[in-house]
């Protein structure tokens, strides 16, 4: 009680009320949601205000007043399976989706979502099935072939298997007890999908689950799955994308067709596959060899191969794109060094490919390689490594050359060798990895630190594995492309992706008699503008 202006509180109330008041003050800043510019909250942070719930499911399979009996049953339930708890949406696996009062058509989603082992959840956009959430820890199982959990979250769960789109191009989950952001452009029935800012959907159609003669409706809600396993989600942000930024769009990505072979298996491991596209001819047609980048660690297979896809095949150019066992699969696998890996997995695709030219109609001469990063590097490998056709094989595949007509790359690391790396690029900091070496903080070693104090016990395979160290003259020609200018013996804001690799490779194919061509702003000499112009003309040309 308070008298004459006096607070009377006995002493333990004092300090439960104001840390409930300061709690519910300082709960209720933290929430407020803050859209980025041009989108707004359709989740307050507070309460379940604008949201019921409505899994699709059952009422579609119910009519009359069974089907309204089962719609307001889970509109009653939903407050019983969802909470809002600091600000995030929460629940724990059971129970109707959180859907959207509101419906939606062409849009820009983005949220944050977190979850646990064993939940399964996805975003239902226009009411119809699904971008994917996985627990990426489980494993694809016998009766259930064409579901891949560990391919990675934001897939198009409900699209045909064997179709692009239908799984995400990489793995880009963080670890359980970390928030995912998620980023969801729809326009029609096209949707393109970002995990943690990878690019893991490009533009593929989403189908109408409900109804596959007909294509997917103009507007529906958007829906958060959930069943198995506690889910939570935040910050869940829509911009409405207006018709003309929609056929711009749209104008910009052509869709992309699907493979004709899709996940051709070149070797026993998952990883090893690869799609084909086969370039409609009445001859044999050169081949673009892709291998995407991403240090041996991590990317997928259509990482810079959309761009060209379109344009190969148009051509008349078949179109590979090839994954393959990362640095951790392959140390797995005994690999040693661990490089040898990814290098001999992209022969052995390369190998595989010549091995199905006659079913495949291709001409097994003209393959060009392509690829960005450790992709390049790859690419450079194959381009300069002797031919490692084994004739005395009795597997017909080891038996093909692993030979390239031309290789055209962007941002290759051109050298393993740490102390050229160095000698380049003072603050290089690339490529122990390969070579199994980590950092030591007790020592206060980064991992370049290590690679290059271990230089001279790893020579030998610096010999086998570093392009640099394997060109010779009987090399096809290769292209090099570089987004900044070089600096030789300067730091730059980019090691592992610099053009001092590009120039120091220059000078030593020149040397070797092998053609190099060598792209970055403003550089003297150039015929291509583009590793696309290069592979054309290169795939095309005309036989010596």
């Amino acid at each position: 009680m308070v008298v004459c202006g006096a607070s009377i509180i006995p002493p333990m109330k004092l300090p439960a009320f104001l840390s409930l008041a300061l709690l519910l003050s300082g709960t209720l800043h933290a929430i407020e949601p803050a859209p980025p510019e041009g989108f707004h909250a359709i989740f307050n942070g507070t309460d379940l205000s604008g949201w019921h719930g409505l899994n699709p499911h059952p009422p579609a399979k119910l009519e009359g007043e069974k089907r309204e009996a089962n719609l307001k049953q889970q509109r009653e339930e939903f407050p019983q399976h969802w909470r809002v708890e600091n600000g995030e949406l929460v629940n724990v696996g059971t129970g109707p989706y959180a859907t959207t009062d509101e419906e939606f058509g062409d849009l820009e989603l983005t949220l944050e979502y977190k979850t646990v082992a064993g939940a399964d959840s996805g975003v239902y956009l226009r009411g119809n099935p699904q971008v994917q959430i996985w627990d990426i820890t489980q494993k694809t199982v016998a009766d259930k072939p064409d579901r891949h959990p560990n391919r990675g979250s934001g897939g198009l769960f409900n699209n045909p298997p064997k179709t692009l789109g239908r799984d995400p191009i990489m793995v880009a989950d963080k670890p359980f007890g970390q928030w995912n952001q998620l980023r969801i452009r729809q326009i029609g029935a096209r949707t393109w999908v970002w995990l943690n800012t990878r690019a893991v959907v490009e533009g593929a159609v989403m189908e109408n689950y409900w109804d596959k003669t007909k294509p997917l409706p103009a507007k529906g809600p958007i829906m958060l799955q959930t069943h198995g396993g506690e889910i939570r989600w935040k910050n869940i942000f829509v911009r409405e994308i207006a018709e003309p930024e929609a056929k711009q769009a749209l104008a910009s990505a052509p869709l992309l067709p699907n493979p004709t072979v899709y996940d051709a298996a070149y070797g026993p491991h998952p990883k090893q596959v690869l799609h084909f596209w086969k370039a409609e001819s009445d001859k044999p047609t050169p081949v673009l060899f892709h291998i995407h980048g991403g240090g041996w660690m991590g990317g997928g297979r259509l990482s810079g191969l959309p761009a060209m896809l379109p344009m190969m095949l148009k051509e008349g150019i078949s179109v590979v794109s090839v994954e393959y066992r990362f640095i951790p699969e392959a140390t797995a696998d005994g690999e040693v060094p661990p490089v040898r890996g990814p290098l001999h997995d992209a022969a052995r695709a390369l190998q595989f490919v010549r091995s199905k030219a006659a079913e495949w109609n291709l001409d097994k001469t003209r393959i060009g390689a392509s690829g960005g990063s450790a992709g390049a590097c790859s690419s450079l490998w194959l381009a300069f490594h002797p031919d490692m056709a084994d004739q005395k094989s009795g597997d017909p595949v080891a038996r093909e050359s692993t030979r390239l007509w031309c290789a055209a790359v962007s941002g290759a690391q051109t050298t393993l060798d740490p102390q050229q790396m160095k000698e380049w690029t003072p603050n290089s900091s690339y490529g122990g990895h390969a070579f199994f070496f980590a950092a030591d903080p007790a020592k206060k070693l980064t991992q370049f630190d290590a690679f290059l104090a271990g230089r001279e016990t790893i020579l030998p395979w610096i010999a086998e594995y570093s392009p640099y160290a394997l060109v010779s003259s009987d090399d096809p020609p290769i292209y090099l492309t570089y987004n900044a200018a070089p600096a030789l013996g300067q730091p730059a804001k980019d090691p592992t992706h610099t053009a001092n690799f590009g120039v120091k490779l220059q000078e030593h194919c020149q040397a070797n008699g092998v053609e190099c061509e060598l792209f970055y702003p403003n550089a003297p000499d150039v015929k291509h503008a583009t590793a696309q112009d290069y592979l054309l003309e290169r795939l095309k040309a005309p036989a010596k």
